[in-house]
C-alpha cells in the first residue's frame, strides 16, 4: 500500500472512529436521561419507594393499613337440601385506595374441627368502603357448618382507585313472602355523571338481636348516568327469624 492509500485510510478510519463515539454519547445520552416512570425499577421522581408512592398509583408498605374484618365469616341455610351462603364483613381503612383480584380462602369445619369445605378465589377491595366478600349456594348435604375460617392469602397491590361505591346509593327496599319464599325487591341509583358497569349488590337481613340471619347477592350489569336499576334477591324457604332491618352493600367489579 501507498503512502498515499496509507493516509488516505488513516482519513477514512478517523472519521468513521469520529462518527462511533458521536453515536455512542448520543445513545448514552438517551440511557441516562430516559423519562422516569413507574416500572423503571429505580427510585426516582419524588417516588417514596421504588417504583412507589409519589406519583405513583402503586403504594409503598408504609402508605397504607391492611382490611379489618368487622365480622363473621357467618353462614345461613338456605335450603333443606343443605345449601348455606357465606359472608364476611369487612372494612377497608384507605382512603381513596384499593386493590384488585386479591387472593383470600374459605374454610368450613363441622363441629369436631374436621374440614367439610374449602374454596380459593379472589376479591377486589373497593376504596374507603365497607365491603363483603359473599360465598352463596355451598352444599354440605348433611354436614353442619360448625366454625368458619377466612383468609386472605396474597398481600393487596394497594393503588390508587377513584371510588363509585360511594355512588351507588339504595333509593327503596321492600320484603315480600317471609312465610313463604322470601323476595327483596330493592332499586339503587347511579349518582354519577357516567355509566357504571358490573354491578354486584348484597343483601343483609338481620333479626332483633342485631344478628345477620340471611343475606343473598344479585348482579347489575350496568346502570346509566343519573339512573336507577330495579334489582331482586330471593331466597327458597321462610326465614326462621324476623327481620327488622336490611343492609344492601354494592361494589362495582373490574
Amino acid at each position: 500500500m501507498s503512502w498515499a492509500q496509507r493516509r488516505k485510510a488513516t482519513y477514512i478510519f478517523s472519521i468513521l472512529f469520529v462518527f462511533a463515539i458521536i453515536i455512542a454519547i448520543i445513545i448514552l445520552f438517551i440511557f441516562l436521561n430516559k423519562t422516569p416512570t413507574c416500572s423503571d425499577g429505580i427510585k426516582n421522581q419524588s417516588e417514596t419507594g421504588i417504583d412507589c408512592g409519589g406519583p405513583c398509583n402503586i403504594l409503598c408498605r408504609a402508605e397504607y393499613s391492611n382490611p379489618a374484618v368487622i365480622w363473621g365469616p357467618r353462614w345461613a341455610k338456605v335450603s333443606s337440601s343443605g345449601n348455606y351462603n357465606f359472608i364476611t364483613y369487612l372494612q377497608n381503612p384507605n382512603i381513596g385506595v384499593g386493590a384488585y383480584k386479591v387472593p383470600y380462602t374459605l374454610k368450613i369445619y363441622d363441629k369436631d374441627g374436621i374440614l367439610l369445605y374449602q374454596k380459593n378465589s379472589t376479591t377486589d377491595i373497593p376504596p374507603n368502603n365497607n365491603f363483603v366478600v359473599f360465598e352463596d349456594n355451598i352444599n354440605l348435604n348433611d354436614k353442619v357448618p360448625a366454625r368458619v375460617k377466612f383468609d386472605f392469602t396474597g398481600n393487596p397491590v394497594w393503588q390508587k382507585i377513584d371510588s363509585v361505591e360511594s355512588n351507588i346509593t339504595t333509593v327503596s327496599k321492600e320484603l315480600l313472602n317471609e312465610d313463604t319464599k322470601p323476595k327483596l325487591l330493592a332499586k339503587i341509583t347511579n349518582s354519577t355523571f357516567q355509566q357504571i358497569n358490573n354491578i354486584e349488590s348484597v343483601a343483609i337481613l338481620y333479626d332483633q338481636n342485631n344478628n345477620a340471619v340471611a343475606f343473598s347477592k344479585t348482579k347489575t350489569d350496568y346502570i346509566k348516568a343519573g339512573e336507577s336499576a330495579d334489582i331482586v334477591f330471593t331466597w327458597p324457604e321462610p326465614f326462621t327469624e324476623k327481620i327488622v332491618r336490611i343492609d344492601i352493600i354494592s361494589k362495582a367489579n373490574i
